[in-house]
């Protein structure tokens, strides 16, 4: 059900002042850090919209205590004038999102509208509310309100004096309608944080940059309306193609694209490259292609499964309790690497490092994977080029 923006102003009267939709609204409540009325406004914001200390009457605005005078605007002379009047709070209310909203702009938080950060999803309505708690932030601080939680990735959530969190609000606010809108068409530049995020550019020239952990590019359309190309370490380009509307996007520190039709992982250095060597050494080179085989890999390497680990896991997909003959994990190994069974003499060399113990299965499993020949086979150099196709979503 379409969530509206009364609804949006509902769920923060009640948030704010336990104020109950179509019942008992708390136009008189006054909070122990002085905040007041129904959506808790202290004296800066009621400054700011011209309604309190507009002489500069109150030196510091960030007490509370209501020592300043007031303007009168819509009949507001005193601070019970404004506890008696729901009406104007409610007209405030929306002035104030305005505001709020400008400032969101002037800070250029507006491009996060419809992002996933660290599992978060960021909409208009929950920055709104976010910026409400907390302040939008200022140009001087990368670290303060709304910016320094968007700054971060949202790793970083600062909460107000009651202790309630930027994460909190984002997430209680998330999907309301509201009258702002963001123009995604034009060229951004979004990064994300420490954490798993979730990007797009929507459209125009953009620059997505994940930063640390499993990030992912998202594209609406299928893949064949784009080229996918490398450019340098942990720098790819996403060029649209006959005319598609998301332009030409950089990106940097993204380790998975989305498309409408596939999935594509672009970390040959790390995740990638480790699911596509075990593929190619213990199923054969042609089981690279073999997208579910590769998102099981991807998906327990991101879900931190080591190398070792996860080559244990495939010989004995591969095998079964066949695992458990040294001899039948070598030639296993050496057919899909060497392409051919391996010489009594090899078999046994190998075969006894097994049985002294100066190798594990898993750790000769990863010198097979690592050899030139598996590397050749599996054409990693193209796939560090264009990417390892999966089909299993893993973020």
């Amino acid at each position: 059900m379409t969530q509206t923006y009364q609804d949006f102003l509902n769920a923060l009267g009640f948030r704010e002042s336990s104020s109950i939709p179509d019942g008992a609204q708390n136009y008189d409540v006054e909070n122990s850090f002085g905040f007041i009325g129904k959506y808790q406004f202290g004296e800066a914001a009621l400054y700011d919209l011209g309604y309190y200390g507009a002489d500069n009457s109150d030196s510091n605005l960030f007490k509370n205590d209501w020592i300043g005078n007031w303007s009168g605007k819509n009949g507001i002379y005193s601070k019970q004038d404004y506890l008696d009047n729901g009406f104007v709070q409610e007209i405030i209310i929306r002035e104030w999102q305005g505001v709020l909203w400008n400032r969101i702009e002037f800070l250029a938080l507006d491009k996060y509208e419809g992002q996933v950060l660290n599992g978060q999803s960021i909409t208009l309505s929950g920055m709104l509310a976010t910026a409400h708690l907390i302040g939008a932030g200022s140009r001087s601080s990368d670290t303060a309100g709304l910016k320094g939680y968007l700054l971060s990735g949202a790793t970083f959530s600062p909460s107000d004096g009651n202790g309630t969190s930027a994460n909190d609000y984002m997430a209680l606010f998330e999907g309301f309608q509201t009258p702002f809108s963001v123009d995604h068409s034009i060229d951004e530049i979004i990064a994300g944080g420490t954490g798993n995020d979730i990007l797009q550019g929507f459209g125009g020239n953009d620059t997505l940059i994940g930063n640390e952990a499993i990030d992912v590019a998202i594209y609406t359309g299928p893949s064949t309306n784009y080229t996918v190309q490398r450019q340098s370490d942990n720098l790819w380009t996403v060029h649209a193609r006959n005319g598609f509307p998301d332009g030409t996007d950089t990106l940097i520190d993204i380790e998975r694209i989305r498309f409408s039709d596939t999935l594509l992982a672009l970390d040959l250095d790390g995740n990638a490259g480790i699911t596509a060597k075990i593929i190619g050494a213990v199923f054969g080179a042609d089981s690279v292609a073999d997208t579910q085989l590769a998102g099981i890999g991807l998906n327990l390497l991101d879900d931190g499964t080591d190398y070792e680990t996860l080559m244990q896991l495939a010989i004995h997909a591969a095998l079964g309790d066949e695992a458990a003959s040294h001899a039948t994990v070598v030639d296993l190994l050496y057919e899909n690497v060497a392409g051919f069974s391996p010489p009594a003499a090899d078999e046994a060399c190998f075969v006894d490092l097994l049985d002294s113990g100066a190798h594990s299965v898993a750790s000769i499993g990863i010198f097979a994977a690592e050899t030139a020949i598996n590397l050749e086979n599996i054409n990693f150099a193209g796939l560090s080029q264009f990417g390892l196709e999966f089909g299993l979503w893993s973020v």
